[in-house]
């Protein structure tokens, strides 16, 4: 079989960490332990629940961080509420959203059958539940459950689909060298750069005409989310703005003189928007005084990041980041082009 690929090896192992609810969500957890040591994978993760949050909230992150994969069990309860008035498996969740991690859901399908002291016990924890639930189905692959050993032999399903779709480096034994470095591995690695070049002279080369792309003042719609305050209640919402393509390049292009990651590019487009975000949110929230935790989403960073490729502006580096994720740099032409964006005019006609 096909998955089999993806089971145990004697090199690599995968870190998940598991957002979810506490202790109601415990049984959950442990079915999901033994499809994921089957298949590779070092299961993690804390309860910011059991104490301050904001104490554990970079303990949690670093964690997320350091992670190949992050997996959400959702049940009948939204969980505890932060001072910002999300709960913690919702934090953590944007937070590895921001970090694009590959993440998958497993929702329970049905709360009313659970046990009281597993689902809310008010109208409006009940909302925020199926408010994020919602969300998790719009925005990432998820499962629906009702039993644990129905979890768990989910798991057995969509865990080497998760593997195969999103290669992670994962990580390698410090007693066997021989499997994660050495000579062979720097050989692959600098062929693997010869290809990338040569990938990248062929797509320049077969780049449409740049007559039939938007630019410069063009407009290009962004889709981000983030924390919208009205009237003392924090809510989370899904917003479109609309930039300029020279606005979106001249937030990225500084960044690039040397090879930066997407990540960092990332954080320009987000730091950019915030300036306008009150603005967009007050179209559906005229009372709304603030705005918090702007997340751009991951579709409108790759159309951006796509669109500026094949304009002939930004090319993939040689080089990876320290996870082995692409580093982006201008071209040529984007560095012309940002001189003649960016670079500010005489007010004194000649």
């Amino acid at each position: 079989m096909r998955t089999q690929e993806y089971r145990v090896s004697a090199s690599k192992r995968y870190q998940v960490f598991i957002s979810a609810t506490y202790p109601d969500m415990q049984a959950a957890r442990q079915a999901l332990m033994l499809p994921m040591i089957e298949h590779g994978m070092i299961p993690t993760g804390l309860d910011s629940a059991a104490a301050d949050g904001n104490t554990l909230l970079p303990v949690i992150q670093k964690l997320i961080e350091t992670s190949d994969y992050f997996i959400l069990v959702v049940g009948g309860r939204y969980g505890h509420l932060s001072p910002m008035g999300l709960s913690e498996i919702h934090r953590e969740y944007i937070f590895a959203a921001t970090k694009r991690k590959p993440v998958v859901a497993f929702i329970h399908d049905n709360p009313d059958l659970l046990d009281a002291d597993q689902r809310e016990a008010t109208r409006d924890g009940q909302v925020r539940r199926d408010d994020f639930v919602r969300l998790l189905e719009e925005k990432v692959p998820s499962f629906r459950w009702t039993t644990e050993a129905g979890l768990a032999e989910l798991a057995h399903k969509v865990i080497p689909n998760l593997m195969r779709e999103h290669r992670t480096p994962g990580w390698v034994r410090a007693d066997q060298p021989g499997l994660g470095g050495g000579a062979e591995a720097e050989s692959l690695k600098a062929r693997i750069s010869e290809l990338e070049k040569e990938r990248e002279e062929s797509l320049a080369q077969s780049r449409p005409a740049l007559k039939t792309l938007a630019r410069g003042g063009d407009q290009v719609a962004l889709d981000y989310s983030c924390n919208v305050y009205e009237g003392g209640d924090c809510k989370l919402a899904m917003v479109t703005t609309r930039i300029s393509w020279d606005q979106a390049f001249s937030c990225v292009a500084p960044l690039m003189l040397n090879p930066a990651s997407e990540p960092v590019m990332q954080k320009a487009l987000e730091d950019f928007i915030v300036r306008k975000a009150l603005a967009d949110v007050q179209t559906d929230f005229p009372r709304a005084h603030a705005v918090r935790n702007v997340v751009l989403a991951a579709h409108s960073f790759n159309q951006l990041k796509i669109h500026l490729r094949a304009l002939g502006l930004i090319s993939k580096a040689q080089e990876t980041d320290n996870r082995g994720l692409p580093l982006w740099q201008l071209t040529a032409h984007g560095d012309n082009t940002m001189s003649q964006v960016m670079a500010v005019k005489r007010s004194v006609k000649l």
